[in-house]
């Protein structure tokens, strides 16, 4: 049989876990949300350019990212032709 003490510390151990998962369930939502902050600044779309500096800049790093893609998708196209060539 159970006594009154042994059913109170595990009231209490029950609580203790349901407190403690509370607390880790409040940190994975803020790190969530900072995860979902972080990403929209990242796929959000950049300010339009207010002067010919800042638009040079735009134009030359969007150059650079498809210059980039498209010698990436070369080096792929190669190595898939020369996996298969064998």
């Amino acid at each position: 049989m159970t006594t009154a003490e042994e059913i109170l510390s595990q009231q209490d151990v029950f609580l203790a876990l349901q407190q403690k998962r509370m607390s880790k369930q409040a940190e994975v939502s803020q790190i969530m949300q900072k995860l979902t902050q972080g990403i929209n600044g990242v796929f959000s779309p950049m300010p339009r350019a207010t002067n010919r500096v800042d638009l040079a800049m735009r134009v030359a790093r969007n150059a650079f990212s498809i210059w980039q893609g498209v010698s990436l998708g070369l080096k792929i196209v190669r190595g898939f032709r020369a996996a298969f060539k064998k």
